[in-house]
């Protein structure tokens, strides 16, 4: 039995970004290497493929665009499939772990949020991250308590780490109070 199609992040990405408006190859690119998402790679050797694999998989389709240029364009779009898939990564349960190892991919979460969550399973996302990052700063604490006397590095490692989960404690209460206000500034 065949397993079942699941994409890589970066196939999450595109799926975000062609959910946000429909893109060319080309224009994917330009996004990746403007934007703080500049960590994926933006080569038509990375980009294409995915494009590819994500249509064979029914989760975009493209359109040809002949306009005035010498070569046209191909625009992708989300299908009703691929909007299904966004949703569902979007919705996936944090973990604690998540904090430590998935990071850039729960940011990645939160941005392509917009206008697929409701505004109650945006605010529920933002209260669960900063749960979780709390348990994992008291993990680190802990950690850090029992480790003190038979390593300093090692407890000087941890707290740079808890400074940067408090950080992110810090960012989930700003962005709670930011959401709330846009929430109250809508109605």
């Amino acid at each position: 039995m065949a397993r079942a199609y699941s994409p890589t992040l970066l196939g999450y990405v595109l799926l975000g970004l062609l959910n946000q408006l429909p893109r060319s190859g080309y224009d994917v690119r330009r996004e990746l290497e403007s934007t703080p998402m500049g960590h994926f790679s933006s080569s038509p050797g990375s980009i294409y493929p995915a494009l590819q694999q994500l249509k064979k998989n029914g989760l975009v389709d493209s359109e040809v665009i002949h306009r005035s240029r010498l070569k046209p364009r191909e625009v992708f779009h989300l299908t009703e499939k691929g909007k299904k898939a966004l949703g569902a990564w979007l919705h996936k349960r944090l973990a604690v772990s998540d904090l430590r190892d998935n990071l850039a991919e729960l940011m990645l979460r939160f941005r392509f949020m917009e206008g697929i969550a409701s505004d109650q399973e945006t605010l529920r996302f933002l209260q669960d991250f900063r749960r979780k990052a709390k348990t994992y700063a008291s993990i680190l604490k802990s950690q850090t308590r029992t480790q003190a006397e038979s390593s300093h590095h090692f407890a000087l490692s941890l707290q740079r780490e808890i400074s940067m989960i408090q950080m992110h404690i810090e960012w989930a209460d700003h962005a709670m109070t930011a959401f709330e206000a846009s929430k109250t500034d809508r109605l």
